[in-house]
């Protein structure tokens, strides 16, 4: 009697969800996010000057353009800030003089700014705070009590009807020799160009980096056409055209701008959030350190999207005159 015939036994294939945790513990945790971050389905390799390197150089061109457009927002709000407290406030020095005790011009002084009509307020400093303001520059303890100090007096004036500088300061040396009304008004003017040129200064950052990531795009896109060339000349033999192969390749760069804008959005919103933490902990007087506003966030998140919107044009435009070159 025959013995029956052992049949064998067909494996049946894995489900896609079983496929994909097998491809995952095949790449492990490195070949993974690289996949996550690089691989795009489209007709540009994911390896090569299109791949990992080009994500890396997008992602530190739009940190350098977060920072740069950050900075520029920053300078500008501060400089306002600045420049509204300026205007609104003024200063009187009272040195000290042989013709009157340094406390009598003081309160002369006072007199006059009371019954000055644009003045809100006016308020001697005590020798302890002018000390207090030295300090930073001089060193806590320098300041001796043998070192003749001039007596500061803080006013705040109507910005919508402020008085008459002139007038307010022939009026002060009248009163007490000593006085000397400061205005700030060359300060703020210096402060209102610095704040300026720095503006400039972020813009063209701005735009440096704008020209080298288009540079950047072009010479990898030439790269990848060029080292794929056979794959192009494939897709014309069977019919694709030079629209959908440009369309193949914007897909690609579109894929790779939004994700190393991502990551170098991540990096600049990391950095200001530290610069921020910073300025709060540290509560440093001769560098101002701050982080950014709230409201200035929005506007780095566009940072991403232009990003890949000039990778895509730059990579539609330089394939369509690339493949014209190569076919």
């Amino acid at each position: 009697m025959a013995e029956p015939r052992q049949t064998a036994r067909q494996t049946p294939p894995p489900a896609p969800r079983e496929e994909a945790e097998l491809d995952h513990e095949r790449r492990g945790f490195g070949g993974a996010l690289k996949a996550l971050i690089v691989e795009t389905r489209s007709v540009m390799p994911a390896a090569g000057a299109t791949g990992l390197s080009l994500v890396l150089v997008v992602a530190a061109m739009c940190f350098l353009a977060s920072l740069a457009l950050g900075a520029a927002l920053t300078v500008g709000r501060t400089s306002a800030d600045w420049t509204r407290e300026l205007s609104a406030a003024l200063t009187v020095e009272v040195k000290p003089s042989d013709a009157m005790a340094q406390d009598a011009e003081v309160e002369a002084a006072l007199k006059v700014l009371t019954d000055t009509p644009g003045v809100l307020s006016a308020r001697a400093l005590t020798r302890a705070d002018t000390e207090a303001l030295l300090e930073p520059w001089l060193g806590k303890g320098n300041v001796t009590e043998d070192l003749p100090l001039p007596r500061l007096i803080d006013i705040r004036i109507d910005g919508h009807a402020p008085p008459d500088f002139d007038a307010l300061a022939r009026r002060l040396v009248e009163a007490a020799p000593g006085a000397i009304l400061d205005t700030h008004r060359q300060w703020q003017a210096e402060l209102v160009r610095a704040a300026r040129s720095a503006q400039w200064l972020a813009y063209a950052v701005l735009a440096v980096v704008a020209a080298t990531t288009i540079a950047i795009v072009t010479f990898a896109t030439r790269a990848g056409l060029q080292a794929n060339r056979e794959v192009v000349e494939v897709l014309h033999l069977i019919g694709a055209r030079d629209r959908f192969i440009a369309a193949e390749v914007q897909r690609h760069f579109l894929h790779l701008g939004l994700r190393g804008g991502l990551i170098g959005l991540g990096l600049s919103v990391a950095t200001f959030v530290g610069l921020g933490w910073y300025a709060q902990t540290a509560g440093s007087f001769l560098m101002p350190v701050s982080g950014l506003r709230l409201e200035y966030y929005p506007a780095l998140a566009g940072v991403p999207l232009v990003a890949a919107l000039v990778a895509v044009v730059t990579a539609r435009t330089t394939v369509i005159r690339t493949l014209h070159r190569l076919l």
